[in-house]
C-alpha cells in the first residue's frame, strides 16, 4: 500500500547532520513542509534554516519522544545512528527509509553475509578478536589488508596491514569488540551506483567515477562516466537486487571496485546522501537532495537524465585560499562553502562543481590540473 503523501504544513525530521542536510531542509520548504532536525552537536546553521531543533544524545527517550511525536516522518543522514534508536521512533512515526536494511548497514559481517546472499564479488575477510587471530590469519588474507571494526562509527574506520611490522600497530587501532580482516582488492577503477528508491519504482543515476589522495582522502568525483554496457548493467543489476532484498526505500548508493582484468566488486552499500554523491547536483537533472525529500514524502521519484558533464572536487582547509583566488577567474565553476570556524588543513570546507555542456570530462581534467591546487592522481589505497 502506498503511504500517504506529506502536504503543506506537514512535518518531515531529519536525524542527524551532514553536508546535504541544509539542501534537503531548502527542498522540503520547495514543498511547503517544515523541517525538524535532530542532531547530537549544536549546528548552528542547521537550526537558523530548520524550524526546530533537538539537541541531545541519540538515545535520550524523552527527546525522542518529543520528537517522534512532533514529526509526520523521519529520515536518518547517516548509517552511524543505531538502529535501535530508529525502532523506538518507528512507534511515533513513520520511517520510510526502514529499519532492516539499516541495520544490515551497520554491521560489516551482516553486510557480507548479504553480499554473499546477492550472489556478488567482494573482498575475502576473517573475523579477528585479537593481535593473536591477526597474526594467525593475516597468511590466508594476505598482504596489503585492511583492518575494520565490525560495527560503523566506532572508532577509527579502518587500518592497512602492509607488512608483518604493522600488525603491532594493530593494538592501538583495537579495541574491545570483533574485527574484520580483510584482502586488499587491488583495482583500476571505483564507482558509485546511486538509486532512488519508492514502493517498486527504483531510478538509476548515472556511474560516477571516485579518485583518493595517497591517504586515502576523497578528491573528487566525475559523471556521467562512459562505462562498458555489460559493467554498467552488472551495477544496476546488483543495486537493484540490493535493495529489493533489503527493502529499503530512499536514496541508497552501491560502492564498486574494478579491478584491471575487469572483474566487479561491491565495496559496500550507503544509505541516504553522500559526500561524493553531490555530483549530480550538475550532473543529473534532479539533485539527490530534492530526490530524497520527494520519497520522504511519499512522492514518486522524479525520473532522472544525465545532464552536462561533471568534475566536483572537494575542497579541504589548506585549499581554501587558493580556490578563492579562482573563483572571479572561472565561469564553469560551482560552489557550496560549509560555515566553519578555523577548520583544519584537512578538513572539507567546501565543494566545487567544474561543468559545462561544451567540456568533456578530459577538458574539465586538464582544466582542474592547470589550477594546480588538486592532485589528480587516483589512488589505490585502502579507506
Amino acid at each position: 500500500m502506498a503511504r500517504a503523501v506529506l502536504t503543506p504544513g506537514q512535518v518531515l525530521g531529519i536525524m542527524g547532520f551532514n553536508a546535504d542536510s541544509l539542501a534537503m531542509v531548502n527542498a522540503a520548504h520547495e514543498l511547503g513542509l517544515k523541517v525538524y532536525a535532530y542532531v547530537d552537536t549544536p549546528q548552528p546553521e542547521l537550526t537558523r534554516q530548520a524550524d526546530f531543533t533537538i539537541v541531545g544524545n541519540y538515545r535520550a527517550k524523552e527527546k525522542l519522544k518529543t520528537f517522534g511525536e512532533a514529526c509526520d516522518v523521519v529520515i536518518y543522514t547517516t548509517p552511524n545512528i543505531d538502529a535501535i534508536v530508529f525502532h523506538y521512533l518507528s512507534q511515533l512515526t513513520q520511517v520510510p527509509q526502514g529499519i532492516d536494511g539499516l541495520e544490515i548497514m551497520q554491521d560489516r559481517l551482516m553486510e557480507r553475509a548479504f553480499f554473499d546472499q546477492l550472489n556478488v564479488n567482494s573482498a575475502p575477510y576473517v573475523t579477528v578478536i585479537s593481535l593473536e587471530d591477526i597474526y594467525q590469519s593475516i597468511d590466508s588474507i594476505g598482504y596489503p589488508a585492511v583492518l575494520k571494526p565490525i560495527q560503523r562509527g566506532m572508532g577509527a574506520e579502518t587500518m592497512l596491514i602492509r607488512k608483518e611490522s604493522d600488525i603491532a600497530r594493530a593494538a592501538n587501532f583495537m579495541v574491545a569488540g570483533t574485527y574484520l580482516l580483510e584482502s586488499w582488492i587491488d583495482h583500476a577503477h571505483e564507482y558509485l551506483l546511486t538509486v532512488a528508491v519508492q514502493g517498486d519504482q527504483v531510478v538509476t543515476y548515472p556511474v560516477a567515477g571516485v579518485e583518493y589522495t595517497p591517504d586515502r582522502q576523497l578528491l573528487g568525483v566525475k559523471a556521467p562516466l562512459n562505462v562498458a554496457q555489460d559493467l554498467a548493467g552488472e551495477m544496476a543489476r546488483i543495486a537493484q537486487a540490493a535493495v529489493k532484498q533489503l527493502g529499503y526505500q530512499g536514496i541508497l548508493t552501491v560502492e564498486f571496485y574494478e579491478n584491471a582484468s575487469g572483474s566487479l566488486y561491491v565495496k559496500g552499500l550507503a544509505p541516504g546522501l553522500l559526500t561524493a554523491s553531490n555530483v549530480y547536483e550538475t550532473a543529473a537533472s534532479v539533485s539527490l537532495a530534492a530526490q530524497q525529500v520527494r520519497l520522504a514524502a511519499g512522492l514518486p521519484a522524479h525520473v532522472v537524465t544525465p545532464a552536462q558533464s561533471t568534475l566536483m572536487m572537494v575542497v579541504r582547509g589548506g585549499q581554501l585560499a587558493a580556490v578563492q583566488r579562482q573563483l572571479p577567474l572561472k565561469d564553469y565553476w560551482s560552489y557550496r562553502f560549509f560555515n566553519l570556524n578555523q577548520p583544519q588543513a584537512e578538513q572539507i570546507v567546501g565543494l566545487i562543481w567544474l561543468s559545462g555542456t561544451d567540456l568533456s570530462l578530459r577538458e574539465l581534467t586538464e582544466k582542474m590540473e592547470a589550477t594546480a591546487i588538486w592532485d589528480p592522481t587516483p589512488m589505490a589505497e585502502p579507506e
